[in-house]
């Protein structure tokens, strides 16, 4: 009798590992295709960045990085990540984090195999984003409550939007492609008579994170020289 339960038990036991892998499997390769549809969309913007028949203007060239999450954590006021790809892979510090459905943070430091990526469930870390409608940017951050929400500032009052308006990445920092959809406004508030804080339901699961790409922009790193310059002037 214990031999066939333990038959059965371990028959179960397959056969939910089977199921399990079988989503993982399924959940990657949708996220590969999507990635690369989006790819294709962010060259063919860049490629139309053309400034006369002799001079192109700047146009980004973005590599992905496809990484497993091997740690993560959700329940802290600055969350961290760990992936197993690092500086033989190629990844750098400072290099975006993402996934198909929104930003998962920035490499922070980098080992020889794996590396340690702030989250956007961090406090202290923040991004520029757009209102995909009308392109009106501002500065989205969490504060530290809920995981499944953050708040885009600095919105001016006369700005025009809606409930339901998806946010994007705005690739102003070089750090991450334009167009990577965020979230969704979910309310609005008037900050001080002068602006909106607009608080934004996120796509991304950061409870459920096994895949990431780490975005690798040859561009990077001089343009994030030039911005520092340009708010030291």
């Amino acid at each position: 009798v214990r031999n066939a339960q333990s038959y059965i038990w371990s028959k179960g036991e397959n056969f939910r590992y089977y199921n399990s892998l079988k989503q993982t499997n399924q959940e990657l390769r949708d996220d590969n295709i999507r990635l690369i549809e989006n790819i294709e969309k962010y060259r063919s913007i860049a490629a139309s960045f053309v400034a006369d028949s002799t001079m192109q203007a700047y146009k980004p060239e973005y590599d992905y990085i496809p990484a497993k999450v091997v740690k993560n954590t959700t329940n802290k006021v600055k969350n961290y990540i760990i992936i197993d790809k690092g500086s033989e892979d190629g990844v750098e510090e400072d290099m975006g984090v993402i996934t198909p459905n929104g930003v998962v943070g920035y490499v922070h430091s980098v080992g020889k195999n794996y590396s340690l990526v702030g989250s956007l469930l961090d406090v202290n870390y923040t991004i520029t984003a757009t209102i995909k409608n009308n392109g009106t940017f501002g500065t989205l951050y969490w504060d530290g409550k809920n995981t499944k929400e953050a708040t885009l500032s600095e919105i001016p009052v006369h700005t025009q939007f809606a409930i339901g308006d998806t946010i994007t990445t705005n690739g102003y920092s070089a750090v991450f492609p334009a167009g990577i959809e965020i979230g969704r406004i979910k309310s609005s508030s008037i900050n001080s008579g002068t602006s909106f804080d607009l608080k934004i339901d996120l796509f991304l699961n950061y409870s459920n994170l096994h895949f990431v790409y780490v975005v690798k922009n040859p561009n990077n790193r001089e343009v994030t020289e030039l911005i520092k310059k340009g708010e030291e002037m």
